[in-house]
């Protein structure tokens, strides 16, 4: 993970989740079709990212995290799990603030999340909603660019217009940034290819 993409004490991402919401990330295609049907609903195993199931899905709920209950020095501890799901989705990473009091389901919270279940939860920031999450509970939306998670757009509310715009501007920076890590690695394995030459 590049410096660009990590997150520390007072990093601007950072301040915009400590706000007391709850975030569920996605990525465009997912949220078109949450903005159809009007509802975030759990995963029921159509996608399968890890191979197994993860606790939430476990529990029949909806992966969210919470920054804010726990103190910034636990939720820090455990970025090295968490700050990959801001930036997951290519060429826009959606967090979706949810309001706490606009949710009708469970909220299962670290540790109990990870009672009964064998699949992964993340300590302290990783909530599981029981049940589906009407699309009016969404009431703020950070649009990040995976690469660089300095750059991210806030929105209260989110139509095709604007995403499709955050898309096309953070695009060219993604695919620019992809290119030059490729580069670096050519370069290392160039080096190491150079240096067992040189040995043999």
């Amino acid at each position: 993970m590049s410096a660009s993409a990590e997150i520390q004490t007072g990093h601007p991402l950072f301040k915009e989740l400590r706000n007391g919401m709850l975030w569920h990330s996605t990525g465009a295609q997912h949220y078109r079709r949450i903005w159809t049907d009007r509802v975030i609903k759990p995963n029921d195993g159509r996608i399968d990212r890890w191979g197994k199931p993860y606790a939430c899905q476990q529990l029949g709920a909806v992966s969210l995290f919470d920054f804010t209950t726990e103190p910034e020095y636990k939720v820090l501890d455990e970025a090295f799990k968490w700050q990959q799901f801001l930036g997951d989705y290519e060429p826009v990473t959606l967090l979706l603030g949810i309001e706490r009091k606009k949710l009708q389901g469970k909220l299962i919270p670290y540790p109990e999340n990870k009672e009964g279940t064998a699949g992964p939860v993340i300590p302290w920031v990783e909530v599981c909603h029981c049940g589906p999450i009407p699309a009016s509970a969404i009431v703020t939306y950070l649009l990040v660019c995976p690469t660089d998670y300095r750059c991210f757009k806030k929105f209260q509310s989110l139509n095709e217009e604007k995403l499709s715009l955050v898309e096309k501007e953070f695009g060219p920076i993604v695919e620019t940034e992809r290119k030059r890590q490729m580069a670096e690695h050519r370069e290392r394995v160039r080096r190491l290819l150079d240096r067992a030459h040189e040995k043999s």
